[in-house]
C-alpha cells in the first residue's frame, strides 16, 4: 500500500507538471498565433493603402476642386455632437483615426476585372478609408455599434464611372452639394450607409490609424499629422485642392494655406490581438495597458506622385 501511495503521488505530480507545461505552451502558441494574425491584418491594410497612395491622382489646375481630404474621423470627433457612437467601449475608445478620401488609379477598379465587360475605360477611382468600432455581422444600422462589434478598417472604392459622374470636381468630398439646375444631381458617395458595408471591410482589430503628410516646403519637409490628441502637434484636417494645400489646426480654426508640394505619406497602425480585443470589452486594464500588452504598431512611408 505504501509503495502504491508513493507511485500514485509521483504520478499526480508528473501529471500536474505536464498539464502546467502544456498550458504554458498553449498560451505561448495562442499568443504567437494572435501576433501572426494581427501582422497579416496590418500587412493587408498597409498594402492596400500604399498601392492607393502610390497611384494617387491630383491636378494643380487652379480650381477649388478637392483632390484629397484627410481629417479627424467624424465618428470620433468630440467637436461633432453625437459623434462618438462608433468610437468604442468606455475608456477604450479609438482616440486617433484619420478619415481619408482621395483619387487613385486603383488596380482593383471595376471589381478587378480591368479590360472586362464592365470596363468603360476609366482609370481614376475615388477611395475612402475609415476606422470605427462596429459590428458587420448582425446587420446593424450604419450608425449603430451592433451586437458583435470589432475595431474595423473600411476601404470604400468607387469605380471610375461613378467617380467621373458624381465625385470629380466636387469642392467638398465629405458632403458634396447638388449643383444648380439643369446640371444632374450629385450623389454623395461617402456616407456612413455606403462606407460601412461588408464588402468594404479591409481589416479588423485595427485599434488606431495615424496618417502624417510630408510636404516639401522652402525650409524643408514639414509634417502634418492628422489627429486630436492633446499635447501633440496635430492637425484637424489637411485638404488638397486644385489651387493649393490647406490645413486646419482644430475644428474651430480657419483653414490656413500651406505652400509646398506633397511628397509622401506616413501611415501608422496599431493592431490588437484577439485577447486584446476581449480586454477592451472588459474592465481592469486601461487603454494604454492594453496597447502595451496586446498591441503591435506598424509604420510605413509612401512616396506619392508629383502633381
Amino acid at each position: 500500500m505504501l509503495e502504491l501511495l508513493v507511485a500514485m503521488s509521483v504520478t499526480v505530480v508528473l501529471l500536474g507538471m505536464v498539464t502546467f507545461m502544456t498550458g504554458v505552451s498553449m498560451d505561448g502558441y495562442k499568443g504567437s498565433r494572435d501576433k501572426v494574425l494581427g501582422g497579416r491584418q496590418a500587412k493587408e491594410a498597409h498594402e492596400a493603402i500604399t498601392q492607393d497612395f502610390e497611384a494617387m491622382v491630383a491636378r494643380a489646375d487652379g480650381s477649388e476642386a478637392m483632390w484629397l481630404y484627410a481629417g479627424v474621423e467624424p465618428e470620433l470627433d468630440g467637436d461633432v455632437v453625437g459623434s462618438t457612437t462608433l468610437a468604442g467601449p468606455a475608456n477604450k475608445k479609438i482616440v486617433n483615426s484619420c478619415r481619408l478620401i482621395f483619387f487613385t488609379g486603383a488596380p482593383d477598379r471595376y471589381d478587378g476585372d480591368i479590360g472586362g465587360a464592365n470596363d468603360n475605360g476609366g482609370d481614376v477611382s475615388a477611395v475612402s478609408y475609415r476606422l470605427v468600432y462596429r459590428d458587420q455581422i448582425s446587420g446593424a444600422a450604419a450608425n449603430a455599434v451592433g451586437a458583435f462589434p470589432s475595431y474595423t478598417l473600411y476601404r470604400h472604392l468607387v469605380d471610375p464611372d461613378d467617380t467621373f459622374t458624381n465625385v470629380l470636381g466636387q469642392t467638398d468630398l465629405t458632403a458634396p452639394v447638388n449643383p444648380p439646375a439643369p446640371a444632374p444631381p450629385v450623389v454623395n458617395q461617402f456616407t456612413d450607409t455606403l462606407d460601412f458595408t461588408a464588402e468594404n471591410v479591409l481589416a479588423e482589430n485595427i485599434y488606431q490609424m495615424t496618417v502624417t503628410f510630408l510636404v516639401q516646403q522652402a525650409n524643408g519637409v514639414s509634417r502634418f499629422t492628422i489627429g486630436a490628441n492633446a499635447g501633440q502637434q496635430q492637425y484637424h484636417s489637411l485638404v488638397i485642392r486644385g489651387n493649393g494645400i490647406l490645413s486646419k489646426a482644430d475644428a474651430a480654426s480657419a483653414e490656413v494655406e500651406e505652400e509646398g508640394q506633397l511628397v509622401g505619406v506616413e501611415i501608422g497602425m496599431t493592431v490588437l490581438s484577439e485577447r486584446g480585443l476581449v480586454m477592451t470589452q472588459k474592465g481592469g486594464m486601461s487603454r494604454q495597458e492594453i496597447i502595451n500588452e496586446y498591441g503591435t504598431h506598424y509604420t510605413d512611408t509612401v512616396s506619392v506622385p508629383r502633381f
